[in-house]
C-alpha cells in the first residue's frame, strides 16, 4: 500500500454501525424548545437508540440520576448553573459520558475551556444534519485531546509539539515501511495521528493559525540547533571517547544502521 492510499484511507472518518447506534443513549440541554426538538428529529433519523431531553441543566442532572445516559449535548450559555460545573456535576454523576457543548458562534478559547473540563466535542448552532452526526461520531470514537495539551501553560508550543511529534513518527513509520510488511500496516494509523494533530493546532491555536506557524518555525530553528540525527547523537556523545576503541565501533555500527557513510553539515 502506496503512502498516499494509508493515508486517505486513515483520514476518513470512523463510523458508528447500527448495533452501536442503537446502544446509545442521548440527552439534549437547550433553553430553546425549536432546538431541543429539531435535534430529536435529526437524531431519530440517525438511527440512536433514545433520545430525551431537558430545558436546563438542573433538570438534566434530575434525568441522569434517573435512568442510564451515554451521551449529553448541552447548551455552552449558563443557564441555572453554569457550564463548567454543569460538567463536573455530570462527570461526578457518570465519568463516562460523553459530552458535547454546543452553541452560537462560540470562541476559540470558549471552547478549548470546555475540551479541558471534559467535552468530548463541540456542535455550532444552527446545524445541520450531517454536522450533528459527524460530532457525534468524532466524540464517540475519535483519540481524546492529549493531557499535554489541555493543561500546558503555552498552548501552541503545546500544539506545536504535538504537531511535530506526530510528524517525527510519521516520517520513522514512512522509513520502515519500505522494508517491513509490518510497519506499512502502522502507516494508516500515524497519517491518521498526523492529521488529527495538524486540524487541532489550527483549531485551536491561540492568535490563529499565524501564530501558530511562528511557534512552528520557533520549534524548528530549536531543534536544528542539536543534533539532526541519531548519528549525530551518537557522535556528539564520541567526542569524549576519542581514540576509544568501543566508541570507533559503535560509530561504525551506527554508520552501517543508517545506510550512509556521511551526512552534510554533521562533521
Amino acid at each position: 500500500m502506496s503512502f498516499d492510499t494509508a493515508y486517505r484511507k486513515a483520514s476518513s472518518t470512523p463510523v458508528l454501525t447500527t448495533a452501536e447506534r442503537r446502544k446509545i443513549s442521548i440527552l439534549i440541554v437547550d433553553s430553546d424548545a425549536n432546538v431541543r426538538q429539531t435535534m430529536r428529529q435529526s437524531l431519530t433519523g440517525l438511527g440512536f437508540g433514545a433520545v430525551s431531553d431537558a430545558p436546563d441543566h438542573a433538570l438534566a442532572l434530575t434525568k441522569i440520576e434517573e435512568r442510564p445516559i451515554s451521551h449529553i449535548i448541552f447548551e455552552a450559555r449558563n443557564s441555572k448553573m453554569p457550564a463548567k460545573e454543569f460538567m463536573r456535576r455530570v462527570f461526578e454523576l457518570d465519568s463516562g459520558i460523553v459530552a458535547l457543548a454546543s452553541s452560537y458562534e462560540p470562541t476559540v478559547d470558549d471552547v478549548f475551556d470546555l475540551l479541558i473540563n471534559g467535552a468530548r466535542g463541540y456542535i455550532v448552532k444552527p446545524f445541520n444534519t450531517e454536522g450533528l452526526d459527524q460530532s457525534l461520531v468524532m466524540a464517540t470514537k475519535g483519540e481524546p485531546i492529549s493531557e499535554s495539551v489541555l493543561n500546558a501553560k503555552n498552548r501552541n508550543e503545546a500544539l506545536a509539539a504535538l504537531m511535530m511529534a506526530s510528524l517525527d513518527k510519521l516520517a520513522t513509520i514512512m522509513r520502515q515501511a519500505t522494508h517491513f510488511e509490518t510497519a506499512r500496516r502502522e502507516l494508516p494509523i500515524k497519517a491518521s495521528s498526523f492529521r488529527r494533530a495538524v486540524d487541532l493546532g489550527y483549531t485551536f491555536a491561540k492568535g490563529g493559525p499565524l501564530m501558530l506557524r511562528e511557534t512552528l518555525i520557533e520549534l524548528c530553528i530549536e531543534r536544528s540547533r542539536g543534533p539532526a540525527t541519531r548519528l549525530g547523537r551518537y557522535r556528539k556523545r564520541l567526542e569524549k571517547r576519542k581514540g576509544n576503541k568501543e566508541g570507533q565501533e559503535l560509530e561504525e555500527s551506527v554508520l552501517e544502521d543508517e545506510g550512509e557513510s556521511t551526512i552534510p553539515g554533521d562533521d
